[in-house]
């Protein structure tokens, strides 16, 4: 059976390969996460003259906010279909939305995003206009209800802390840690019973502060105090020279994953 597409939104199909497994076989939501971001980067050079009127006006789109939902796995050789759309332009700010499907149209994920335009240059925002806001084609609501807020740390204790100091690996095109990066970090420093036994059913994350190539960071994990049923929630902080670069939280629940949460 094909996989449902979105119509009227860039829609791409992927097959899930090796990289990224867990130890059950299904694909990590790092994995994931790199799928839909690499779809909206494909929708951006799919329209005729947008990459190069970026160029041009030396501006980039820097992602602020994840807010995700996820509903379900999949597992190496099993084709997905990722659809992506704009949903909101409003002064420096754009809202994106995007919702991963597999072949029998059974959703796996569903994300609102919001991203800042800067200019390269000055790191000063810009506000995106009419003629910019119009080549992104028509705009859909976002798949979530909208809430892209984090939690307070309040009434989340310490769990762990580690040092880490920015890599190669780490840096993407704008010389800058890439946006999934924050999420593989967590996957490595969690404990061994949260990665094997649980997953991550939501998520949000703000992007506060840029890394580069050579910084280094502390990633500090917390946990809420007790459980809800089978769910845990983990606020994680990358701290950057003393202060918040990102953060992180998580409702992870342990064995299947139900419908998306809002």
């Amino acid at each position: 059976m094909a996989t449902m597409k979105n119509p009227k939104r860039f829609n791409i199909d992927r097959y899930i390969g090796f990289d990224g497994l867990l130890s059950d076989g299904t694909l990590a939501l790092p994995g994931l996460m790199t799928y839909a971001l690499e779809a909206s980067l494909f929708q951006t050079y799919s329209v005729a003259g947008l990459v190069e009127h970026l160029d041009e006006m030396n501006w980039v789109w820097v992602l602020t906010h994840w807010q995700v939902g996820v509903c379900g796995s999949v597992k190496a050789g099993e084709k997905i279909n990722i659809s992506t759309w704009p949903t909101r332009f409003k002064g420096y700010f754009g809202e994106r939305g995007f919702e991963v499907v597999n072949v029998a149209g059974e959703v796996i994920l569903k994300a609102n995003s919001n991203w800042l335009l800067l200019d390269r240059n000055s790191f000063k925002p810009v506000r995106a206009g009419e003629e910019l806001c119009q080549r992104y084609g028509e705009q859909f609501p976002l798949p979530l209800e909208k809430d892209f807020s984090l939690p307070k740390i309040d009434g989340f204790v310490p769990v762990s802390a580690h040092k880490y100091t920015v890599t190669r690996r780490d840096i993407d095109a704008n010389n800058h840690v890439n946006n999934v990066k924050y999420l593989e970090w967590l996957y490595c420093f969690i404990d061994d019973a949260l990665y094997h036994d649980y997953r991550i059913k939501s998520l949000k994350v703000m992007y506060k502060k840029e890394t580069l190539l050579g910084d280094d960071l502390e990633i500090k994990i917390f946990s809420k105090e007790g459980k809800i049923g089978d769910n845990i929630e983990t606020f994680t902080v990358v701290e950057k020279d003393g202060q918040i670069a990102t953060e992180i939280y998580a409702v992870w629940t342990k064995g299947g994953i139900g419908p998306c949460q809002q």
